[in-house]
């Protein structure tokens, strides 16, 4: 390997992380800051929120579309607009006046994220050289990891000096700083792979309409409907797809590739039960037992410190052991974590036992996701990358919705207090017991997947 070709596979492996760290930065520390952005705009927490559902439903709805954009104009342009349309957003985010426009801005900025979602880890698979993918994915990982170890101090220390709008400033600017970078890549032909506006529109809709009825199931039955709205357009779309000669979402490849299929139903469960942790630790510690958002960040750094510790170990032992080995074990952590969540967690709950519980979900989650982002992206040839990049993203995403969705209607569900009152406390406490019984029921099922993967490739000749 020529001193070139290992300089411009640095470059992209530091693009990417940085791109990643700043995503997850931003993406992580608005969880923090849902108690700031209420009582900024006057709302209950449960309703700020949507600050991050919003997000996660559009990012998810928008997936498939920007996998065919990628495959028309080509990963590194993509990327590139991306990180450029990211850090403006970002920058704008930070200005605006009400809690409207901030939804709405988090509602476009879930879509140009999504760009950037389902061309980045494509760009390292397709230009970095098969004994260094494990390394790169993990490195890549542990770029999200270490955003998401940094956010949750950095957002309470911004929150409680100078305002939660400079999160999206700070983000900004390290966004920018990978666009700069990822400008600088070399240019590759594009496929120039058809898509049917059609079958674009049909994917966007039935994606948001499923999500969005999740997320307000307790609305009433008009949220219900829309779901079943969603569902209807997911098996129009679905029937095309099989019909198609130049399918969005080739539904051959999920129907035959088990591996790939299998890893992306144990990422959904994965980010279905982990995602609104965050979330639910700082509304638990901020409401419940009363720490600034300073303290909180402190406290719950110590989860994405594990995760992004053993996300690098993890690159290592990828290199000796099954991938499937170790996204049976991470899961099953993750798991553990959640009993005792579910279980224990009140407002007498010690801190330690709170972080040892962290820890313990860190551990598990950096096991799982760079191996399992490996069984994705080597179960398809490399003509299918940004496709497959996409899928995972999708299942990222769609887990992480489901995840805020159950979040969101739980909260609304059994809470109907008015925050500051004895009463919201205990209401809040009991919701939160009951989305991590939820969860570990998710944990548990991802487990039985990761393991029936695992036994599939031992049996397989």
């Amino acid at each position: 390997m020529d001193k070139s070709h290992r300089q411009a596979q640095r470059a992209l492996i530091i693009t990417v992380s940085v791109t990643q760290f700043f995503t997850a930065f931003m993406g992580s520390a608005m969880n923090v800051a849902v108690e700031a952005v209420a009582a900024e705009f006057a709302l209950q927490p449960q309703d700020a929120t949507w600050i991050v559902t919003i997000f996660t439903v559009c990012s998810a709805s928008f997936l498939l579309t920007a996998s065919a954009i990628a495959q028309y104009f080509g990963l590194k342009r993509v990327y590139s607009v991306g990180c450029i349309l990211a850090g403006l957003s970002a920058l704008l985010l930070s200005m605006v006046p009400s809690f409207s426009l901030l939804i709405i801005g988090r509602a476009l900025q879930g879509f140009i994220l999504a760009l950037i979602f389902c061309s980045g880890i494509a760009l390292l698979m397709a230009r970095i050289d098969k004994t260094q993918r494990a390394l790169a994915l993990a490195i890549s990982t542990a770029g999200v990891y270490g955003g998401l170890s940094l956010s949750p101090t950095i957002a309470g220390l911004l929150i409680d000096t100078i305002g939660w709008r400079w999160i999206f400033v700070l983000a900004s600017g390290g966004i920018f700083t990978g666009a700069y970078f990822a400008c600088k890549l070399s240019k590759e032909t594009p496929p120039h792979r058809q898509a049917n506006l059609i079958d674009i529109l049909l994917s966007m809709f039935a994606m948001a309409f499923i999500l969005l009825g999740l997320s307000l199931l307790a609305k009433g039955p008009v949220m219900w409907l829309i779901g079943l709205v969603g569902v209807l357009l997911l098996g129009i779309f679905l029937y095309r797809q099989h019909k198609s000669a130049h399918a969005l979402l080739p539904t051959s490849l999920l129907g035959h590739n088990r591996a790939l299929t299998l890893a992306l139903c144990a990422s959904i469960l994965n980010y279905g039960s982990n995602f609104a942790v965050t979330l639910l630790l700082a509304l638990h510690l901020q409401f419940i037992v009363g720490y600034s958002a300073a303290s909180t960040g402190l406290i719950l750094m110590t989860q994405p410190v594990a995760m992004t510790v053993f996300s690098l170990l993890t690159g290592k032992l990828n290199q000796s052991l099954s991938a499937h080995a170790l996204t049976v074990c991470g899961m099953g952590c993750i798991c553990l974590a959640f009993v005792y969540y579910s279980l224990f967690l009140d407002m007498h709950t010690p801190l330690y036992a709170i972080m040892g519980a962290q820890v313990l979900t860190g551990v598990g989650f950096g096991l799982f996701s760079a191996p399992n982002t490996n069984i994705v992206m080597s179960a398809v040839p490399p003509a299918q990358y940004a496709l497959a990049s996409a899928l995972q993203a999708l299942s990222r995403n769609f887990g992480q919705a489901c995840s805020m969705a159950l979040a969101t209607t739980l909260l609304y569900h059994f809470i109907d207090a008015l925050v500051g009152t004895t009463l919201y406390l205990y209401e809040l406490n009991y919701a939160i017991s009951a989305i991590f019984s939820c969860n570990t029921v998710m944990a548990l099922l991802g487990t039985l997947i990761c393991l029936v993967a695992w036994r599939r490739v031992k049996t397989t000749p």
